[in-house]
């Protein structure tokens, strides 16, 4: 359909975004069919944002990786389906309604459980969708219909599928271990929600005398926490530490406990670090948790939940926070003569990611999974590579958690969440579950059953994603057709706690690998290289630059910026080349349309008929849409972005539309309906090739411009499920491609001439070509008019073996030289200064090339496609050496 929009207008994405994806719902187009079995089924999981999320930018680059390969895939003819949901966030979202209800005045402990939940639930309501309502906003062709969210029926139902399984398999288990514990929060977290943050504090050495020594002799231990020495166990040294060994066994006394405690020798202590011996306090750090468990030391646990000391401190030091009994020992060990020096010291503090508060390792009663019993097929599949990772070198950060994993602590002591489906028996303390709520005690029949308070770890449910949305434990049409997922497009950061989870549920509960390929989204950074952070203000908030740019240039500028599993260093500056760029296209579109904006048909492609440029233009069409593919196959989701922008901007505007112009400005030319025709057939692959990337333009213009005959269109009507171009040999014409190629090679070298000499665009000159090779002279005279056109030539002599003429400047390429007198346009001085620097500059860059094709080590190690573009490259620039010293010697001589 025709249409005025683009015409006579200038690109306004808010004009049309909104409208365009009201319509793709309307018309169903993001949504999978289960049961459509005439097409392959291809699947991508959205990582579920938190029900608490704003859309920040890192979402935004995401997504929109995401969203490119489900539309690519989509337009391929596979049944697509991306799968939208929400995690319930346990955590983030408790500590939203709590603040809601502190500012009432009331805790959640006054309101009770029941009714906390159900505050929670009205929150999720109100404010979970505002982060999906934001994605519709970047264009995200999500199936709709498929929204889901942790806590809803279906996924609750197979987190209490999977807990029972577990547990009847031996693997879950409630035992006494160190966590990370907020004490704010008054509750474990995993280890993704702890921040360390580097700081200056103080090192402080202070003595344990030896128990029953004449000589007054004692130990000096070192600590950054002296407050944590009330649950000191022993003393550490190494055993091989002569300073020391004639006191391994020995007894000290500890002064702030006023206890004694044993010296003991274990190889975790390092001789040369400080005094070489080591407190050891097994209930508040996870290096001497272990040192304790190996020598059977018991654990002492000196804190409270809120982190306050506890009654197995003395008296005087009970219900004083970490910080104040930090001063108050201090100030003990110095008045009695204890402290022997303290130092200025950088240490790392562990903060809590939702509270803000210190992280104190803790020992208590949990829920752990035994993963090292069920990991190893996740580890067998990243070694055979039937699991691959984009880029691989995240296979080895992969192995080497899953080979050292420990058991994963589940429980949270939150109210927000899946309650764990655990009920203890009142009268012989066992416990019962199932996948209905016990009535019974299974071990002794009672009834007095008491469900456990605490909610399982956020990822318990997350762990599941890839097939429990499609219905499992039910077997269903759609798990059947979506599971397992193809790709999973995530940050580095969650790998272990969501990637390698999900793998390692899937092949548990299915006994499938859940998704073949991983790709590692770059990291979001400033341009210093900074993550996008709150504390440093230095984020940008994507609705924002929609709102000034439109979702096209947010998406094109995130995915051009963003290198596989690298950083994207940006600002908001560069939100606007990707507009000026989408205005380029559009602006293409409007030229276009004033010359197809006839009542003649459009012709089909005739080979016969096309003229030199249009067939060099669809060759090098064809040659993009192989390389597209190409770069998508490999999720190089940036170099198929970049290899686009150049064929339309080099290619299609600079030279197929330039080129045409001299064509289309005659009404009467003969070659002028075959030159529309190729230009809209190009133009219509580039639509397309584009589309999953710049949906929205695409599909404005795609509705504005004519069907051309070549394509095929189906009978729906958007651009997002048309075919995909791929490579077509009908469209490929080597030699002529390169016939017109040394045409372009000449007139560009026009064109730099008259730069140089800062000749007027309007003034034409004349051009001597002088030829090695008398068989160019056919070539560059089917090129004639262009050359004439667009190097703004007057008058085009072909003279073999030519002297220079005078007053002139010279351009080289392949066979031939191109002399073009400039006369007075030229500063001589001006010019033979700028031709000093460019010497310098280029022969700079030609030595070094030179060097590396000399060095034997890289010519015998380097691929041989990286040898091959070195010597490109040498050859390039040692011909503009080469021309750059020619003309400044002819300039010389005057």
């Amino acid at each position: 359909m025709m249409s005025d929009s683009v015409r006579n207008s200038t690109y306004s994405p808010e004009k049309f975004e909104k409208k365009l994806y009201q319509y793709w719902l309307k018309g169903d187009w993001f949504c999978a069919d289960e049961t459509d079995t005439s097409k392959p089924n291809y699947t991508i999981l959205i990582p579920p944002p938190n029900v608490t999320n704003r859309l920040h930018m890192g979402h935004g680059l995401n997504m929109t990786i995401q969203d490119i390969l489900v539309r690519w895939k989509r337009m391929q003819g596979f049944n697509a389906c991306w799968l939208p949901g929400l995690d319930h966030a346990g955590i983030a979202t408790q500590m939203m309604v709590e603040k809601d209800l502190n500012a009432t005045g009331v805790t959640r402990q006054e309101l009770g459980r029941e009714a906390f939940f159900a505050r929670c639930v009205e929150w999720k309501e109100q404010y979970g969708n505002i982060i999906l309502d934001q994605l519709k906003q970047l264009g995200t062709s999500f199936d709709w219909k498929r929204e889901t969210y942790t806590m809803n029926e279906q996924l609750s139902k197979a987190v209490r599928k999977i807990f029972v399984d577990l547990y009847r398999d031996g693997l879950i288990y409630r035992g006494e271990r160190l966590v990370n514990w907020d004490p704010v929060l008054k509750t474990a977290i995993s280890d993704d929600e702890v921040e360390n943050k580097e700081q200056n504090g103080k090192l402080w050495y202070y003595k344990f005398p030896v128990v029953g020594s004449m000589t007054d002799e004692h130990l000096v231990v070192a600590t950054t926490r002296p407050e944590t020495s009330f649950g000191d166990v022993c003393v550490a040294v190494h055993p091989e530490d002569t300073r020391y060994q004639h006191l391994i066994g020995k007894d000290l006394y500890h002064p702030l406990a006023e206890r004694e405690i044993p010296v003991i020798a274990d190889t975790y202590v390092k001789q040369e670090f400080g005094t070489g011996c080591v407190k050891i306090t097994p209930a508040h750090d996870f290096n001497d948790f272990e040192v304790g468990k190996r020598h059977n030391f018991k654990m002492i646990n000196i804190f409270n939940e809120d982190a306050s000391l506890n009654e197995l401190c003395p008296t005087q030091y009970q219900g004083m926070s970490r910080l104040e009994a930090r001063k108050a020992v201090i100030k003990f060990l110095r008045e009695h003569n204890y402290l022997v020096k303290e130092e200025n010291h950088k240490n790392t503090l562990p903060i809590s990611e939702r509270s803000k508060e210190v992280v104190e390792p803790r020992l208590s009663y949990q829920w752990f999974l035994k993963m090292s019993e069920i990991v190893e097929p996740a580890i067998e599949a990243a070694k055979t590579d039937e699991l691959k990772f984009y880029p691989q070198t995240w296979k080895k950060t992969y192995l080497h958690w899953l080979e050292n994993i420990q058991d994963w602590c589940i429980s949270r002591q939150l109210w927000w969440g899946h309650r764990i489906p655990m009920w203890e028996c009142q009268d012989c303390q066992t416990y019962s579950t199932g996948e209905q709520d016990p009535s019974t005690c299974e071990n002794c029949g009672s009834t007095d059953l008491v469900q456990d308070s605490d909610v399982l770890d956020t990822w318990f449910s997350s762990w599941l994603w890839p097939f429990s949305p499609f219905g499992w434990p039910e077997q269903t049409q759609a798990l059947q057709a979506f599971f397992p997922s193809n790709v999973i497009v995530t940050g580095a950061e969650i790998i272990y706690l969501w990637v390698a989870r999900m793998i390692i549920a899937s092949y548990y509960t299915m006994g499938k690998l859940a998704f073949k390929d991983v790709y590692m989204n770059a990291i979001v950074c400033d341009k210093q290289g900074r993550k996008f952070s709150k504390t440093l203000g230095n984020g940008i908030d994507p609705i924002e630059m929609i709102d000034k740019y439109g979702a096209d240039a947010v998406r094109f500028t995130c995915v051009s910026l963003a290198p596989l599993g690298g950083r994207v260093r940006m600002n908001k500056d560069d939100f606007e080349v990707g507009h000026r760029f989408i205005n380029k296209i559009w602006n293409a579109a409007k030229y276009l349309l004033h010359y197809l904006d006839e009542q003649e048909p459009l012709e089909k492609l005739d080979h016969a008929r096309l003229d030199p440029a249009s067939k060099w233009l669809l060759n090098s069409y064809v040659n993009t849409c192989t390389a597209v593919n190409n770069h998508l196959e490999k999720y190089q989701i940036n170099e198929a972005v970049d290899t686009l922008y150049h064929f339309v901007w080099g290619a299609f505007c600079d030279w197929g539309l330039e080129s045409a112009k001299i064509v289309l400005t005659e009404t009467s030319h003969p070659d002028r309906a075959q030159v529309k025709s190729t230009l809209l057939y190009v133009f219509e692959g580039i639509l397309r090739l584009f589309s999953p990337v710049i949906p929205f333009v695409t599909e404005e213009l795609w509705h504005t411009i004519p069907r051309h005959p070549d394509w095929s269109f189906g009978t729906e009507q958007t651009l997002m499920v048309m075919d995909y171009p791929t490579y077509n040999p009908q469209w490929v014409f080597t030699q002529d491609a390169q016939e017109w190629s040394q045409i372009q090679s000449l007139i560009s070298g026009i064109r730099s001439v008259r730069t140089q000499a800062n000749v007027p665009p309007k003034e034409k000159l004349c051009a001597i070509v002088a030829l090695e090779d008398t068989g160019l002279t056919a070539v560059l005279q089917k090129g004639e008019a262009w050359i004439r056109s667009l190097a703004g030539i007057n008058d085009l002599k072909y003279q073999p073996g030519l002297s220079r003429p005078a007053q002139s400047l010279l351009t080289t390429g392949k066979g031939w030289t191109v002399y073009v007198p400039v006369g007075d346009y030229l500063d001589v001085e001006s010019e033979c200064k700028r031709l000093q620097g460019e010497k310098k500059r280029i022969a700079g860059i030609v030595m070094g090339l030179q060097k590396k094709l000399q060095n034997k080590q890289f010519m015998e190690r380097a691929p041989e496609q990286v040898i091959t573009t070195t010597q490109a490259q040498y050859d390039n620039m040692s011909g503009q050496l080469k021309t750059v010293e020619q003309n400044l010697a002819a300039l010389s001589e005057k």
